[in-house]
């Protein structure tokens, strides 16, 4: 089988993890999400837990701590350097480069730009349907739930457009786009599958 890596893009709260994590079992390849961020941050000797703060409490340390380690937020203002950008770059196009993957977020779409065997996937939904799963997915009232998807989706759009002069959602460079609200994960899984079956040629 040729190379390939499939990158997913996501609007926060379209439990779009769950659909990479699946779609890489049934490759039968490896899923990168927070290990993009974790290698390119110990290259430009980045500390990703710099957004704890030492004056919140206990409970919202942890809380944000969570947030950190497994989505990568509050790092991201962290690697609005070069150096920064330079070694996310590197990390993405060294493990493209060997392995055929699913990468998850960190503008690897972008990174990639060049190569020629990547499909590139963006996964979006209605605001009704994200703050639903949110509040469901991290146990929090809707008030709560609408507030983080405002931040993270600033967050995700500011970093994305410092890195690339473009809107995230941008449907320019890519080349599916699935609306989480008119399909299950499996559904975008089978979606996805049977797109890079096409695009990569292979059973």
């Amino acid at each position: 089988m040729k190379r390939f890596v499939i990158t997913i893009g996501r609007e926060f709260g379209c439990n779009a993890g769950e659909v990479g994590r699946r779609l890489a079992a049934k490759l039968g390849v490896r899923f990168y999400n927070k290990e993009l961020a974790s290698e390119a941050a110990a290259i430009a000797h980045i500390d990703e837990n710099l957004a704890v703060n030492s004056d919140r409490n206990a409970f919202e340390k942890e809380k944000l701590r969570f947030y950190v380690e497994e989505f990568g937020y509050g790092a991201s203002k962290a690697f609005f350097t070069q150096e920064a950008v330079e070694a996310q770059a590197f990390v993405i196009r060294r493990i493209a480069n060997t392995e055929s993957c699913v990468m998850f977020g960190r503008c690897a779409d972008y990174f990639l730009s060049e190569f020629d065997f990547t499909l590139n996937v963006f996964l979006y939904a209605p605001e009704e349907f994200r703050i639903r799963h949110i509040s469901s997915a991290y146990a929090l009232d809707e008030a709560k739930a609408k507030k983080l998807l405002t931040k993270i989706d600033r967050e995700r759009h500011d970093y994305y457009k410092f890195i690339t002069g473009k809107n995230r959602g941008d449907r320019h460079g890519r080349n599916l786009m699935i609306d989480m609200n008119m399909f299950s994960v499996d559904d975008a899984v089978d979606l996805i599958y049977e797109a890079a079956k096409k695009r990569f040629d292979f059973i």
